[in-house]
């Protein structure tokens, strides 16, 4: 049985990344502002819940690497 087989094609990529605008610190931080602003109470709960439990998981997993 023969198997025909294409060359494969690569993208040339470019060092530069789409968007070459890079944001300061206070552009990004009025970009959050603006989209918390939007969130419920039980919203922001929610999600400050969920970065506290990440954040847990994350130390947790740090300690587990040091103790091996």
């Amino acid at each position: 049985m023969l198997t025909a087989t294409r060359p494969e094609t690569v993208s040339n990529s470019t060092p530069s990344t789409q968007n070459e605008i890079r944001l300061s610190d206070v552009e990004i931080s009025r970009r959050v502002v603006a989209i918390r602003s939007g969130w419920s109470i039980a919203e922001r709960v929610r999600r400050r819940r969920e970065a506290d439990k990440r954040f847990l998981d994350l130390i947790d997993a740090l300690s587990a690497c040091e103790a091996a």
